[in-house]
């Protein structure tokens, strides 16, 4: 397993999720109403997207402390 393999998972599944959002769309209803049926991707892609920068500035942090402590 790599060094940023976690990262790399959670960029795909934030990926993934915006795929869903834009291909199952929205629409209208007869009284104006805006129906998302998969609106839960979306907050969810974001949460994804900030896991994974944030593992992989944690894995790129980690490595240059260790790599100056020797």
């Amino acid at each position: 397993m790599g060094k940023y393999s976690i990262s790399g998972l959670f960029f795909i599944a934030s990926i993934f999720l915006f795929a869903i959002a834009t291909l199952i769309g929205s629409h209208l209803d007869a009284n104006g109403l805006l129906i998302e049926p998969a609106f839960f991707c979306i907050p969810l892609g974001y949460l994804a997207l900030l896991i994974s920068f944030l593992t992989a500035l944690y894995d790129f942090t980690k490595e240059k402390i260790f790599k100056n402590s020797k």
